[in-house]
């Protein structure tokens, strides 16, 4: 039976915590072992883990590390590889997991010798109790990663051997902090960057809770803010802060390295490399167009 260490990161999550353990706990197929890093909770997350949960471990992160990207991150760098596991996984707070999330994560890395496993996910809004797919299967594009993640980063699963080179990788990456970045995306671009094998299921297996005090949830939701606020993340130059940062890590003789360097150039050098390469750079066509015109309308 295959062994899953599972990170679940922690912040003033005293409302949801008990439902998502209890869900990581009834796992079928496999052997979970929770390795919880909480990043200085004013509430009773502490308190109620500790109580109801004494055999799971609790690291302190005192103070705190800032965001749930960084915890995450924190708990890739302090994995012990001297102990017995053969997966690990990415654990938010306040989702819930149906039984079969890991086992058939894991089965679908093996029957597609993958290293990395994400999937869609079911949104769950919390204010109506709906639910509704949040699709992220799109087919892979050549150049996806230098622009997105794979999914939602709570959907991660991926093996031992690929933990370990994720380890060595930020180790060296020590300024991995930049403002706003995203573990999600930063663990995609690093599976594909290293020509990784990663697997995004269609199917689902995690209820997504959106709600008021959600990071990032909210922008899964299709309103006029949502739209509001991303757009004007893109136009405030969004991808050009976290391109400036991932530019670092690819080699200079790459074609990767000239897609960064001329959409980091004018305004013309840009939108001439969004042109050339299309389709090869987001999965969502969808989300393409609408990156496409907001480049256009970006003139900064």
């Amino acid at each position: 039976m295959s062994i899953i260490k599972i990170l679940l990161a922690t912040y003033n999550g005293e409302k949801y915590i008990t439902s998502q353990i209890n869900s990581i706990l009834n796992q079928n197929g496999v052997e979970v072992d929770i390795v919880i890093s909480d990043d200085s909770s004013k509430d009773k997350t502490i308190e109620i883990i500790s109580q109801n949960y004494p055999q799971i471990r609790i690291n302190q992160n005192i103070p705190g590390t800032g965001s749930a990207a960084n915890n995450f991150l924190k708990m890739v760098d302090n994995l012990n590889f001297n102990e017995n596991f053969d997966y690990v996984a990415f654990c938010d707070q306040d989702d819930i997991w149906l039984p079969e999330k890991m086992e058939s994560a894991v089965n679908f890395l093996k029957k597609e010798n993958a290293q990395l496993y994400c999937s869609n996910l079911t949104k769950w809004e919390e204010s109506d109790n709906s639910l509704s797919v949040l699709k992220k299967d799109f087919p892979q594009k050549k150049y996806d990663y230098l622009f997105e993640g794979g999914s939602a980063g709570c959907t991660y699963v991926f093996t031992k051997d690929f933990a370990l080179n994720l380890q060595k990788f930020l180790k060296k990456a020590d300024n991995i902090n930049w403002k706003a970045f995203s573990h999600d995306w930063l663990v995609y671009f690093f599976a594909r960057t290293h020509k990784y094998n990663v697997v995004i299921d269609s199917n689902s297996y995690i209820h997504y809770r959106i709600h008021a005090s959600n990071v990032h949830g909210h922008l899964n939701k299709m309103s006029f803010n949502t739209i509001k606020e991303k757009s004007s993340e893109v136009l405030n130059g969004y991808y050009q802060k976290h391109i400036q940062n991932y530019i670092q890590y690819i080699d200079k003789d790459t074609e990767e390295y000239k897609i960064y360097e001329q959409f980091l150039g004018s305004y013309f050098q840009r939108n001439f490399t969004i042109l050339k390469y299309n389709t090869q750079l987001m999965r969502d066509n969808k989300k393409l167009m609408i990156f496409v015109v907001l480049n256009l309308l970006k003139f900064r």
